[in-house]
């Protein structure tokens, strides 16, 4: 894989205005179930309840970050989590 995890985090950090707040991203890089190159994005939400379109919005924001910084069409699999989930986990 050519990117690592760090530098698509770094990236998304980046990203302007999104259709929903985020407090924090977590990425990692490797071969899925089927063995082919993956990304996994999980998107830690500032609310709990964020409407159905803006977080269709958020995840093509992020399929689009990651193939334009992979220069591929490696599958991207993207997880939100609510704010009330990440408090819960720390």
């Amino acid at each position: 894989m050519d990117i690592v995890a760090s530098s698509l985090e770094a990236a998304l950090r980046e990203l302007p205005e999104l259709p929903t707040p985020v407090s924090s991203w977590h990425v990692e890089t490797g071969p899925d179930s089927t063995d082919d190159p993956a990304v996994w994005v999980w998107a830690m939400l500032e609310d709990d309840d964020v409407e159905f379109a803006k977080r269709s919005r958020l995840r093509s924001i992020i399929r689009d970050l990651v193939e334009e910084k992979t220069n591929s069409s490696m599958l991207v699999y993207v997880r939100f989590r609510g704010a009330s989930e990440v408090e819960h986990s720390a």
